[in-house]
């Protein structure tokens, strides 16, 4: 386990947490929960306030890395990140999902320095699982041959 993660959830249906092929790895949407719970809920500029949805997509940020580290052994493997994508629960008139994909942003440098860079996508939605207020993907390139 690589430290400062927190453990990582079981994939909530019949998918897997991460896919690595041809030295890329894709790793599945991750809401901001521990387990079965999740940790906030509601639609941001609603019930959940810019703060707080920026804590929540850096929880998503602590457990897309988690799954990365779980799936290839360690984060020191991770040469960088490509992409994320942020999902955003937005309420009608939200239109600061970018500030609240910074939350991720900044986990990301925190923990790989410039190999925490990133290309970013941040979307506004309807609804997210569960009611969560944010999701996030990743996609990483890794070392391979080590």
């Amino acid at each position: 386990m690589n430290a400062n993660l927190p453990k990582t959830n079981a994939p909530g249906g019949d998918y897997v947490p991460v896919i690595v092929h041809g030295g890329i790895a894709y790793v599945s949407g991750q809401l901001p929960r521990r387990g079965d719970e999740l940790l906030f809920k509601g639609k941001v500029g609603a019930e959940v306030d810019l703060a707080t949805a920026q804590r929540a997509a850096a929880v998503c940020a602590e457990l897309c890395l988690a799954a990365l580290a779980d799936a290839v052994g360690s984060l020191d493997r991770v040469a960088q990140i490509l992409r994320i994508t942020g999902y955003v629960a937005s309420a009608p008139g939200f239109v600061q999902q970018s500030q609240v994909m910074n939350g991720a942003s900044e986990v990301f440098v925190a923990h790989l320095g410039e190999k925490g860079r990133h290309a970013r996508t941040s979307v506004g939605v309807a609804e997210l699982p569960r009611g969560a207020p944010v999701e996030l993907d990743i996609i990483a390139a890794i070392r391979t041959g080590e």
